[in-house]
């Protein structure tokens, strides 16, 4: 009975410490439909974000190039990051929900020296931004199905 008792105790510390420190979990690869939902949770989100009061912040916009995808949504998160800091509490929150949904299509290994810099970008008001941002989760989808 003590054995048990023991290792119960054990197994609980393991689980409250792998919470509270996080465990380093490998990544695993999105499956379609995944990215599917993802994509299509992120166009929601941002089509509620549509209608926010924001002409007074200018955001790197990216223009689609097929070959520089990564690129382009690590910018548009940058931004979205930039965004967060100046919308209402229950805007913040569609805007963390989107971070979270494509953070897992960034591959941290990308490189391509002839993709432009977030900063090199246009900078455009919020409507702008946000129209150009929902074409690109757009013809991310597309390239899904």
């Amino acid at each position: 009975m003590m054995c048990k008792v023991l290792i119960f105790g054990c197994i609980a510390a393991v689980i409250l410490m792998t919470a509270a420190y996080g465990a380093p979990l490998k990544k695993t690869k999105l499956s379609p439909a995944q990215k599917e939902a993802y994509l299509q949770a992120s166009i929601i989100d941002l089509t509620l974000l549509k209608d926010i009061d924001n002409n007074f912040l200018d955001f790197y916009t990216p223009n689609d190039k097929q070959e520089c995808n990564h690129t382009t949504l690590a910018c548009f998160l940058k931004e979205l990051k930039v965004l967060k800091q100046d919308v209402e509490e229950e805007d913040k929150q569609l805007v963390i929900n989107i971070e979270k949904n494509l953070e897992d299509f960034m591959d941290p290994d990308f490189s391509n020296p002839t993709c432009k810099k977030c900063e090199a970008n246009e900078k455009k008001k919020f409507p702008e931004f946000h129209q150009e941002m929902t074409r690109f989760l757009q013809s991310m989808q597309k390239e899904i199905v």
